[in-house]
């Protein structure tokens, strides 16, 4: 055999298994191809699916963070409410306008001012269960045992309850305060 026949014949079996591996080379290429997209679909799949659990539990999450600021929104504003029937009372009080506060009006204090501790106590932070309570305690001293007071005092009592709810509420920058004269 020849230089020249050796070399034809290795170029013959070169091409030969050249153009197969060209074949396969493509094939794989080709299933390869096939293969990721399918992982990719089956991500995507999984993805679709957690993020879906993962919004419905962020929604659920926002539902009852929007409920309870509702909640704690109500039971502020008849706590405001209840606290500002008295202090026009007591504001007559100390304005001398009035001399004493009828049983009345004593009574529905005593009841209404109890409900809206339970109602604090279920929704608030410890801060406006206890500024609530530094104002009511004050008031009662005022109310059933005589105690004379000062507006001012009461009036910051107030502010500060006002203050801590709006805190809890997340509505807070600054304390704010009566910057009045009286």
């Amino acid at each position: 055999m020849t230089y020249i026949e050796v070399l034809k014949i290795s170029a013959a079996i070169i091409t030969s298994l050249g153009g197969g591996a060209l074949i396969i080379a493509a094939f794989s290429s080709w299933l390869a191809g096939i293969w990721a997209k399918r992982m990719l679909q089956n991500e995507r799949a999984l993805h679709s699916t957690k993020l879906a659990k993962i919004q419905s539990e962020l929604d659920s999450i926002k539902h009852k963070d929007i409920t309870r600021h509702n909640d704690k929104l109500s039971v502020y504003r008849d706590a405001i409410d209840i606290v500002s029937e008295m202090l026009r009372e007591l504001e007559s009080l100390a304005l001398k306008t009035q001399n004493s506060i009828d049983e009345d009006t004593k009574h529905a204090f005593s009841l209404n001012r109890n409900k809206a501790y339970g109602y604090i106590f279920l929704v608030s932070s410890q801060s406006v269960l206890n500024k609530y309570n530094d104002l009511i305690d004050f008031m009662i001293t005022v109310i059933y045992h005589g105690n004379t007071c000062e507006w001012s005092d009461i009036r910051e009592k107030s502010d500060d309850m006002l203050n801590a709810m709006r805190k809890d509420l997340g509505i807070i920058d600054v304390n704010l305060s009566y910057q009045g004269t009286l």
